[in-house]
């Protein structure tokens, strides 16, 4: 009887191990899985680019002053200062009337000494080479 038992015991606790090892293995599968899906996310953000969607512009008329204000996720006006994947950096190029006028390189400026009359002006979004980024934004202004 004692054999009989200690193969029992020996058979189970075999089972055990064998049973241990396959779940260590399928956790360490599913961590390095995610760690995969997880490096694949920062290269697609990486090359992920800004949208009409990630910019959103509030203007204010006062007077002969036009205030701008910008919002644009992913992007800095300061170029560099963060090292996330995927941040874009430059200025915005300011047309009014199809005419350049300024660079701004904040995202709130302000447009002074503006005729009376309805203006269009068109915000340009640049890369620090000067390259374009392919985005615009349109706005008609009437200046009292």
């Amino acid at each position: 009887m004692k054999i009989r038992n200690r193969r029992i015991y020996t058979g189970g606790l075999l089972v055990i191990i064998v049973f241990t090892l396959f779940m260590i293995t399928k956790f360490y599968e599913g961590f390095s899985e995610t760690k995969l899906q997880e490096s694949k996310a920062v290269e697609v953000s990486a090359s992920y680019p800004i949208m009409d969607k990630d910019w959103a512009v509030n203007y204010h008329v006062k007077k002969q002053r036009i205030y701008f204000e910008n919002i644009i996720s992913r992007f800095s006006f300061q170029g560099g200062l963060t090292k996330t994947p995927g941040n874009k950096d430059g200025y915005i190029a300011v047309f009014v009337n199809n005419k350049w006028k300024m660079n701004a390189n904040q995202s709130m400026f302000i447009l002074k000494n503006m005729n009376p009359g309805k203006h269009r002006i068109t915000l340009q979004l640049k890369k620090k080479d000067g390259s374009d980024y392919g985005l615009k934004k349109n706005i008609v202004v009437q200046v009292r």
